[in-house]
């Protein structure tokens, strides 16, 4: 519009020397029609100037009312656009902030214009001198911060920030609403149908099976879930990740839904579930399920065990696991170690660090089967032997069991690839006693009573898991009766697995069933000498009064936790920390114990025991340890302390009987 006026004034221009040359000439022809025509034109020129003065008066003053109207409805964007801006100064502070941002965060700028008083739990020193982005979250309202930094000018020689705030609320709402009807895979087994249906009439088995589908059914069919059984015991289910999430929160009652089903032998029913979440694809999720449910298998049944990426959560697990009264799966492990030994050149065997008697005494048991078959055999024993040096003296001094005994150096020495490990007394490859030599050995065999960890040695040729026997030695003892061979057991052989048995069911009071007496009976006809037993668990005076001194500074929590410490310097404190931890649960109220002792410098160990009203396997899990429902442990080292343990196993346990 400016330049057409500014065009008109030279036209005007041109006009105006175009009527002053024809004066001139009309001038020269009439001296006096020139001066008229003079007098005339000037008086044109005049009126159109004092035109021309008004109309620019006219135009600049409504150029002026546009550009404040244009002014005003810019402030008036900025101030309500449904945007927030806001400008922060180089003390961190906020300068200005326009309405929006104020309502959005709550913020009074002027009282709180510090960027940590806005923006609670963002560190401005990451974002200060930058430009990106950050996500964040006010009162279940969600917003994505833009951010951009002012260099300082030359007019001005302070830098600022400016904030763009969007409000994605309603975006963050239809994200988490696509995300919680993404599928997960899972699968579910009916674990004891056998047990629970012994010697039931045909008519009774199939009330309870039918009882148990339709608990199933109907838990998962009112969460909208897709469940389909594919074969008498085994359900395939397919549910929304909120519905995951419901079942989490409930702590998945299912299981103690069908725990109540009432039986008429009084065997409870129970089902293991393995679930996966995560992006893989669906064979991706069949084989993570599949594996989640070998793992609440493996760690006893009655169990749901949650894969998400690489978390995994336990669910249930209250329920002692049934013991299988056949001993056909013995024999056939029988046979396959005994064919693994025989195409092995050498064996050698290996408990956890800080070897207890039930794992050497496996480790004895071990050497017999490969002695039986005629390898030469070995057993590796880690550099801490305070546990159970009275049973490494004794083998020691045994002419035959001596030299069998080896360190991991010397081991790695003479392992080949034709060689086998056996890993007694735990499967957790991070507590082994030769780390070095599990990585080293081609051919494993893991032997094991505890229910399985989410960390597994693995690969293996075999891996026996048997998470009701009361101990590895159990398991040792049933193998060497149906390996065969003409070898019978010495006693010290004997001796070592009994005491196994006796140090893991606290003296046949606590973890045993018949399997267990079958197998303390075996080994006493086989000679076990318990005089020799005894020996190895005797104490002296000193620690009597060590014991004495424990329990004189025991804490009690709540009524039915007790926790205490053993004295720095305690020797064998695994074995006396286990003991005393035993004994406080046989008190009137007391529910669990928590025996915390020294074995090595910047370590601390558990021992937990339970009269069953508490699974301390769970509790010594959020440690990171693990074990049995009544008897676990674990190990806590750097940052934690002895106090912020005690605080985790109060909160652990406090949660379990809320939920009981």
């Amino acid at each position: 519009m400016l330049s057409e006026i500014w065009i008109y004034k030279k036209n005007e221009k041109i006009f105006i020397v175009t009527l002053f040359l024809l004066l001139v000439v009309i001038g020269c022809l009439n001296w006096m029609l020139g001066l008229l025509t003079a007098i005339v034109i000037i008086g044109f020129v005049i009126v159109i100037e004092k035109n021309d003065y008004k109309q620019e008066r006219i135009l600049l003053n409504y150029l002026d009312e546009l550009s404040a109207g244009v002014e005003a409805g810019t402030i008036y964007a900025v101030k309500n656009l449904p945007l927030g801006i806001s400008l922060m100064d180089e003390k961190r502070q906020f300068v200005w902030a326009n309405g929006v941002f104020r309502s959005w965060l709550k913020a009074d700028i002027e009282e709180d214009n510090l960027f940590k008083d806005v923006f609670s739990g963002v560190r401005i020193s990451k974002i200060w001198g930058k430009t990106g982005w950050f996500d964040y979250s006010l009162d279940e309202e969600y917003y994505r911060v833009f951010y951009k930094f002012i260099p300082p000018s030359k007019e001005n020689g302070a830098a600022f920030m400016a904030f763009y705030l969007v409000n994605r609320t309603a975006m963050q709402q239809q994200i988490q609403a696509c995300k919680e009807a993404m599928p997960v895979f899972g699968l579910i087994r009916v674990d004891n149908v056998a047990e629970a249906t012994q010697n039931m009439t045909d008519v009774e088995k199939s009330n309870i099976l039918s009882e148990v589908d339709e608990v199933i059914l109907s838990e998962f069919i009112s969460r909208d879930a897709f469940i389909k059984r594919y074969s008498s015991t085994e359900f395939v289910i397919c549910m929304s990740r909120k519905a995951l999430e419901d079942c989490m929160n409930d702590n998945f009652n299912i299981l103690d839904k069908v725990r109540d089903i009432h039986t008429v032998n009084r065997i409870p029913v129970t089902i293991s579930i393995g679930i996966v979440k995560c992006e893989g694809t669906f064979a991706k999720q069949f084989e993570l399920a599949q594996t989640a449910l070998d793992l609440a298998l493996g760690r006893g049944g009655d169990q749901a065990i949650v894969r998400m990426d690489k978390d995994v959560k336990a669910f249930g697990g209250r329920s002692s696991t049934s013991v299988s009264s056949t001993r056909v799966r013995v024999r056939v492990v029988a046979q396959a170690l005994r064919e693994i030994i025989q195409e092995s050149d050498r064996v050698f065997v290996m408990g956890h660090g800080h070897e207890d008697y039930d794992a050497i005494g496996a480790a004895v048991g071990v050497t017999h089967l490969a002695k039986a078959s005629g390898k030469p055999v070995n057993i590796v024993l880690s550099a801490y032997e305070d546990t159970s040096h009275k049973m490494i003296n004794a083998l020691d001094a045994d002419k035959e069991m001596g030299p069998m005994l080896m360190t991991e150096k010397t081991a790695l020495n003479i392992i080949t690839d034709k060689s086998v490990l056996f890993i007694v007394d735990t499967h957790v490859p991070q507590v082994v006693a030769a780390p070095e030599l599990l990585r080293a050995a081609k051919k494993r065999v893991v032997i094991d009573h505890h229910r399985r960890n989410a960390s597994i040695i693995s690969p293996t040729l075999l891996t026996y898991m048997e998470p009701s026997a009361s101990s590895a030695s159990e398991l040792v003892s049933e193998l060497i009766q149906y390996y065969g061979g003409d070898r019978d057991l010495t006693t010290l052989e004997a001796s070592c697995l009994y005491a196994g048995l006796v140090v893991d069911t606290k003296n046949f009071s606590v973890q045993t069933s018949v399997r267990t007496f079958d197998a303390a009976s075996f080994l006493r006809r086989s000679g076990a000498d318990a005089k020799l037993v005894r020996a190895l668990f005797a104490v002296n005076v000193e620690t009597v009064r060590i014991k004495s001194e424990i329990m004189a500074h025991l804490k009690t929590v709540d009524g039915y936790m007790v926790f205490a410490e053993c004295p720095a310097g305690t020797e064998q404190a695994q074995i006396v920390a286990g003991q005393v931890a035993d004994y406080l649960v046989t008190v009137e109220g007391i529910h669990a114990s928590f025996l915390f002792y020294h074995v090595e410098e910047g370590v601390t160990s558990i021992s937990a025991r339970s009269d069953g009203t508490v699974n301390v396997q769970v509790v010594m899990e959020a440690l990171g340890g693990g074990g049995h429902l009544t008897v676990s442990g674990a190990q806590i080292s750097g940052d934690m302390t002895i106090e912020a343990a005690t605080q985790k196993i109060v909160e652990e346990v406090r949660k379990q009987i809320k939920e009981a």
